[in-house]
């Protein structure tokens, strides 16, 4: 490490920029409140047991604090175990990102640090979008074992 180096102030982390767990958290409920209002995707929660959406939103919030420099331990699934089955498509994506857009607006988010959270959820796209839904595959292939999966009528996602 060089003198120039050493002397140069770390940025804080994403985490920190916005404020921490709290910020995080209330931001997160605020984005999924958002997104049970939005046409397009608002469906989605129409089934969720109260303690499955609290589950939802604590995963949520402790992903992206992990993600962004924070201490807290994401015991959630992987974006691809957590999406597949879901049907997902860039409708879908597309109306989260006006939710996120609204949400930024409500909290006066500085556009640097929407920029860098919009890029950092952008990533994980192709783990969200794309899935066949389950019903339809299950529907479609009466003979399934619906305890063995897509796979085991041969449909894998993501596409090896």
């Amino acid at each position: 490490m060089t003198d120039s180096q050493a002397s140069e102030p770390q940025q804080p982390s994403l985490y920190e920029r916005l404020g921490g767990y709290d910020a995080i958290y209330k931001f997160a409920g605020e984005v999924l409140r958002t997104c049970m209002k939005h046409p397009a995707i608002g469906h989605i929660w129409s089934h969720m047991s109260e303690s499955t959406f609290q589950k939802e939103h604590i995963n949520f919030v402790d992903f992206l604090s992990v993600h962004w420099g924070g201490n807290a331990q994401y015991r959630g699934r992987d974006m691809v175990t957590a999406h597949r089955g879901m049907g997902l498509t860039e409708v879908h994506w597309q109306a989260v990102m006006e939710c996120m857009d609204e949400c930024y607006d409500n909290f006066a988010v500085p556009a640097d640090i929407r920029e860098e959270v919009t890029a950092f959820l952008t990533k994980f796209k192709p783990a969200v979008i794309g899935s066949p839904s389950y019903r339809d595959v299950v529907l479609a292939h009466p003979e399934m074992d619906v305890a063995k999966g897509m796979k085991s009528v041969g449909i894998t996602w993501p596409k090896p």
